[in-house]
């Protein structure tokens, strides 16, 4: 079976649709970005939220906004920005982020250079938005919440 960390996104999920290992793989995942590991704290339903808006925004008419996929990238780029903490550890600079938004950024940056580099447009946007409901499901299920405080 698919779990995270052990297996990435894989590009044929987009390509040729949502398989079993799939839907694993979106469980492990989404309960991966609930758990809090050394510093960095879970994932909040608000980070989510703010890049699941933008991508069901893009499906509601894949043609006309299909310029704005590439800019999904940009967006994750600077929810991770924003995330960073910096602090000086024993005379070295040290750059980390607070949640694990660099690891879903990194996932699902997978799946929009597949749907970019695909051949159905339609229909590989539509497999990568049910990868991200899933992965959101996911995450609420295994008790992603608002904040971290």
């Amino acid at each position: 079976m698919a779990k995270y960390p052990e297996q990435n996104l894989k590009t044929e999920w987009i390509y040729d649709g949502i398989t079993p290992d799939a839907v694993e793989w979106t469980k492990s995942f989404g309960e991966f970005l609930t758990k809090k590991q050394n510093e960095i704290k879970p994932l909040t339903t608000g980070q989510l939220r703010k890049f699941f808006g933008e991508i069901k925004r893009i499906e509601s008419n894949v043609e006309k906004y299909r310029n704005d996929i590439a800019m999904l990238k940009p967006l994750l780029a600077y929810a991770v920005g924003r995330d960073t903490i910096k602090y000086n550890k024993k005379g070295q600079n040290i750059i980390n982020n607070k949640t694990h938004i660099k690891e879903f950024a990194e996932e699902v940056e997978k799946g929009i250079d597949a749907v970019l580099n695909g051949k159905n447009l339609k229909s590989d946007f539509n497999n990568f938005v049910k990868i991200i409901e899933a992965i959101v499901a996911y995450h609420k299920y295994y008790g992603g919440q608002e904040n971290n405080n």
